[in-house]
């Protein structure tokens, strides 16, 4: 949230509309689009996503029920379960934690319940139900929602960027927001534009190992 607000409050003095393009549509595009469209009504959103489903990841996540969030609502005492970024983490989980996470979701009609292990998820047990708030609140606050839309490039230009499209369109826009996760050609264009990339370390992967004794478990 904070950082799409950044990316707004940053305008050029003539006050102009700004349009902001959100690389990469999943959960984090698509809260960083509504955030961005809510906090400045005047600005043009445009969400690109490469596949022709919406936050296909969210809807397979917590076992389609999808764990929104845990319940820890202590900044400091949530960091401590990242020990790879617990430090860096701490401020973004003190100005948007699970409360501020809750809160949002309810404000949309969304509750969610706490399970005996501390994950929080919705009421209904249904992820379908978190795919329909984020791309209905999308759509409310006036996203442009593109699909299929994979992309080739991302350059800056004299006006701001330019975002190539593998079918030959050139979209333009003032500011440029990268949500595409752990994906290579984020962390790719996101060099191209002068930013560092710390190697990234795996978290949640799957195993391919061709051994037939394996196959049965």
């Amino acid at each position: 949230m904070a950082c799409a607000q950044k990316l707004l409050y940053t305008a050029s003095p003539n006050l102009m509309p700004l349009t902001l393009l959100i690389l990469g549509g999943g959960a984090a595009g698509f809260f960083a689009a509504i955030t961005a469209a809510e906090t400045d009504a005047n600005a043009q959103v445009i969400l690109l996503e490469k596949s022709r489903q919406l936050l296909a990841k969210v809807r397979v996540s917590g076992g389609g029920r999808c764990n929104v969030t845990h319940a820890c609502f202590d900044p400091a005492v949530l960091a401590q379960n990242y020990p790879r970024g617990g430090e860096a983490l701490r401020g973004p989980f003190t100005r948007f934690g699970p409360r501020e996470t809750v809160a949002w979701f309810e404000s949309r009609g969304v509750r969610l319940k706490t399970e005996p292990d501390g994950r929080m998820f919705p009421v209904t047990d249904d992820a379908q139900t978190i795919v329909n708030c984020l791309i209905d609140s999308a759509r409310r606050a006036g996203v442009e929602i593109r699909t299929e839309a994979g992309i080739e490039s991302v350059e800056r230009s004299e006006s701001g960027f330019e975002i190539r499209l593998r079918d030959g369109e050139v979209v333009r826009g003032d500011r440029v927001l990268i949500a595409t996760g752990g994906n290579r050609p984020g962390h790719q264009w996101a060099a191209g534009l002068g930013h560092t990339i710390v190697p990234p370390v795996p978290s949640l992967f799957t195993f391919h190992i061709r051994d037939s004794r394996l196959a049965g478990m």
